[in-house]
């Protein structure tokens, strides 16, 4: 199924703030803010969790975006669909907010702020427009004027969406690097406090990011996959076995849940991801080795080429749904 955004798909983990607290607060990063959006001092982590969240947040926009391309098609004439359209654009406010307020936060992260600012006025661009879009497709108002207005949106859209392609490749490669400064400093902290489960949890993740990379290196999809190269992904389903399985054993450890504040039940959720997403490696890896192609119709329909187990797709959305759940337990 072809992608019309330069899209990653693959969530963002948040970082806990320090031994207990993410056990203990519900809350999230932009909490701490002044409600007048002036600058305000947060530490370090929690910045970074703020632009963990916005990232995130873009992907969900690249989601609406590669619906309504879907079904407009992304050239400059304006498809018309044989059925309706998806617009179920999210309203932007909310991230437009997000982006300002992580952007005066300090301490400055120079090239996050710096792309972050560039990227916003984009969003803040594509926020009405895809309002009334939604508004337009929502109402069948495309009923009474033969797409006429549409082909007027769809050549907006298009202009937008450009933009936004260019603005957002510094804003991913300022968090390729944060996110690395990040992840080492957080392992280190981890060993040192001797948190062998919230350590063997981020090894789990880590691991599962590793089998993404790789997918994402060979270039593989739902419509190519059976040609990747099985030697490269056996090696990462090892790690990615022997990981769960040292998380499984830390939280069988009743010395180990009460040095670490952890109740067994609250781990179960993440452990049953992490699970399901080995499973689903493992289905992928077999039906490399098998060949087993998607169907045409499957793959003319991103809803059906995710849900269909053990194509890429399907690998990057059980490895979101263990990263939410990781995140889920972080705020």
């Amino acid at each position: 199924m072809k992608k019309f955004l330069i899209a990653v798909s693959m969530l963002l983990i948040l970082i806990s703030c320090g031994k207990g607290k993410a056990k203990d607060s519900k809350s999230n990063p932009f909490d701490n803010l002044n409600q007048g959006g002036t600058k305000k001092e947060v530490n370090e982590v929690e910045k970074y969790n703020m632009y963990v969240g916005i990232y995130n947040d873009l992907l969900n926009f690249e989601d609406d975006v590669n619906d309504y391309f879907e079904d407009a098609g992304d050239k400059e004439q304006f498809q018309k669909p044989s059925g309706s359209v998806d617009a179920s654009f999210s309203d932007l406010t909310s991230l437009i907010k997000k982006m300002k307020e992580a952007v005066s936060a300090k301490p400055a992260m120079a090239e996050l702020d710096k792309s972050t600012a560039a990227l916003t006025s984009v969003i803040e661009e594509a926020s009405p427009l895809t309002q009334d879009m939604k508004v337009y497709y929502d109402g069948k108002d495309y009923t009474s004027d033969n797409y006429k207005k549409a082909q007027e949106f769809h050549t907006k859209f298009l202009a937008i969406v450009k933009k936004y392609n260019e603005a957002v490749v510094p804003f991913r490669a300022a968090m390729d690097k944060k996110v690395a400064e990040q992840r080492e400093k957080e392992m280190k902290m981890l060993q040192k406090e001797g948190r062998k489960i919230s350590y063997n949890k981020m090894m789990v993740l880590s691991v599962s990011e590793e089998i993404l990379a790789e997918i994402k290196k060979q270039k593989l999809n739902g419509a190519n996959f059976t040609t990747g190269d099985v030697s490269k992904f056996k090696p990462l389903q090892e790690k990615l076995i022997n990981a769960v399985s040292e998380f499984q054993n830390s939280v069988n450890d009743e010395a180990q849940l009460k040095k670490e504040g952890y109740a067994s039940h609250t781990l179960s959720s993440f452990l049953s991801e992490a699970t399901e997403f080995k499973a689903t490696t493992a289905t992928f890896i077999e039906r490399i080795e098998n060949k087993k192609k998607v169907d045409d119709f499957k793959l003319s329909n991103s809803f059906f080429l995710e849900t269909d187990n053990g194509t890429p797709e399907n690998v990057i959305r059980s490895f979101n749904e263990l990263v939410r759940e990781y995140n889920r337990s972080n705020r």
